[in-house]
């Protein structure tokens, strides 16, 4: 009998219910800094956590040493400090078969990917030869097993690759940095790195002509990035079980109710094939779906896990996540705001003067569960008749995430991923404010 049998055997006897969660993975990255090769690395990982509960009171640990008798004993220890719940562990159910791994990922030669990243490095070099430039890749395999009292056990393998370059001009007092990155569950083709590359070095030539500031109260654009960052990125915590059930969001109660512009459908979806933030099964061996948090404007629901959906008289809608030493907690998988009828280019067209978004700095500053936000802009565009002229400086956005999306003017046809996890289009509107 190995020590994980003999941890659960000890768990059987002492509590009504228990889990064990073990995960194992290999992970490789290289890097270049300052058109540099930096680093070449790997390593590898592995571990394990355990919930029991008795009397609805749960106790946690975990460990990356599976020495029995350490972990027991530690294990009886923190079970003097159980933690109140009403939960029953899931049993098992069929899921969906989303592909979330492709065996060839850590099949990449390091000289193929050092001199994939060297090639696009020059690339940039070519047209702007006092750029400094960072890139990498970074490929991860993991396998993980979850099972419990409730006969569950579910094995999960997944890949991940992402790739990732920017590009550093600095000119005096001004410093511009733009970046592309993509993450995947399989491979990232060389023409995608060129598109990426084509993107970064097209933004820099427009970027390195500075203008003025539009005037306060001009229109406004979101890129998919500047999006999640200035609007979504507040909003998203608002939909999280964990504040929902502590009656900390500005949403509880209000499912139902239309509380944002009615273009607006906005989903989770765990089931899009070759994305890193897809799954299955939740990290708690729920069955996933596809759940809709904003429908035609209605707020239709927030994201729960087992104990934060018993806590708010609701059902785990599947969104459980965790690491081996971190207990669950409702996550996001992939966001997706659905598209909408016009062309950026003719949302663009249309305006006299406003600013393209695209990065801030300090974004999250102000109060995230009311929506405020307030942060410099340190990518963005100025738009002067219809066309984007070059970018602004020492610019500030502020406003509200609720106000803003409550109003809009546009939605793109246009999608972008950001951060492989989110599918967002550009957005136009009028309810931020800018100051210079």
């Amino acid at each position: 009998m190995d020590n994980i049998e003999k941890i659960e055997k000890y768990l059987v006897k002492n509590f009504d219910q228990h889990e064990i969660f073990e995960e194992r993975s290999n992970q490789r990255s290289i890097s270049f800094e300052s058109n540099n090769l930096k680093e070449v690395s790997s390593n590898q990982s592995q571990g394990f956590a355990a919930r029991a509960i008795k009397d609805n009171q749960i106790t946690f640990s975990s460990s990356s040493n599976y020495d029995y008798e350490n972990f027991i004993s530690n294990f009886k220890e923190l079970s003097n400090y159980p933690i109140p719940i009403d939960i029953r562990f899931p049993e098992q159910k069929d899921s969906k078969n989303t592909i979330i791994y492709d065996d060839e990922i850590l099949s990449y030669k390091n000289e193929y990917l050092i001199e994939t990243l060297k090639k696009n490095i020059n690339k940039i070099l070519l047209s702007f030869p006092n750029a400094s430039c960072d890139a990498g890749f970074s490929l991860a395999e993991s396998n993980s097993n979850l099972r419990n009292s409730s006969k569950l056990n579910i094995n999960s393998q997944e890949s991940f690759i992402s790739f990732y370059i920017s590009s550093q001009i600095i000119n005096g007092n001004d410093m511009l940095n733009i970046y592309k990155y993509k993450n995947s569950v399989n491979a990232i083709n060389e023409k995608d790195i060129d598109l990426m590359v084509s993107e970064l070095c097209k933004e820099l030539s427009i970027a390195q002509n500075i203008v003025d500031t539009p005037k306060k109260g001009c229109p406004v654009i979101f890129t998919p990035h500047g999006l999640y960052q200035t609007l979504l990125s507040p909003l998203l915590v608002s939909f999280s079980g964990t504040n929902l059930s502590k009656n900390l969001s500005s949403l509880c109660g209000k499912e139902g109710e239309k509380l944002f512009d009615e273009k607006i459908i906005l989903s989770d979806d765990p089931h899009i094939d070759y994305s890193p933030a897809s799954r299955n099964y939740d990290d708690e061996g729920v069955v996933t779906k596809k759940n809709i948090l904003i429908n035609k404007g209605i707020f239709d629901s927030g994201l729960y896990d087992l104990k934060t959906g018993s806590e708010s008289s609701k059902k785990s809608t599947g969104s459980a996540g965790r690491s081996v030493h971190s207990n669950p907690s409702p996550t996001t998988s992939n966001i997706v705001m659905d598209e909408g009828q016009i062309t950026i280019n003719n949302i663009i067209s249309d305006i006299d003067e406003g600013i393209l978004v695209d990065h801030l700095l300090g974004a999250g500053q102000g109060n995230e569960l009311s929506g405020n936000f307030s942060a410099n802009i340190s990518l963005g565009y100025k738009i002067e008749k219809g066309e984007i002229i070059g970018r602004v400086k020492n610019t500030m956005i502020s406003g509200n995430a609720f106000d803003a999306l409550r109003d809009i003017e546009e939605i793109s046809l246009e999608r972008d991923q950001v951060y492989g996890s989110m599918m967002l289009p550009y957005l136009h509107t009028k309810n931020v404010e800018i100051s210079s």
